[in-house]
């Protein structure tokens, strides 16, 4: 959410904060930026490493952040929740990347 608006806005000084100058967003593009927010903010430049950094040192553990991957995005959440539910009902789940 903050990534899109941010992306949106073009506000480079909210993208750019704590990441490294080779590891910053492009914004030549901005169409492009947003679809990739859209899909997984983790595909835009540095944001991984922004949002990962937001959790505590001690609290890093590979739970933690695969728990932080799947909040990241909405599709994400959505699978994580209807993925169980289908399983449990004998369902098959094709999923297309």
């Amino acid at each position: 959410h903050q990534f899109y608006k941010a992306i949106y806005a073009k506000n480079t000084a909210s993208l750019f904060r704590g990441a490294r100058p080779n590891n910053t967003p492009c914004l030549m593009n901005v169409m492009m930026e947003l679809r990739k927010c859209c899909n997984h903010p983790y595909l835009n430049r540095g944001a991984e490493d922004r949002i990962l950094s937001e959790i505590p040192v001690e609290l890093r553990t590979k739970a933690n952040i695969a728990n932080q991957l799947v909040q990241a995005s909405g599709k994400m959440v959505l699978l994580s929740k209807l993925l169980p539910r289908l399983k449990e009902e004998g369902h098959k789940v094709l999923i297309f990347s």
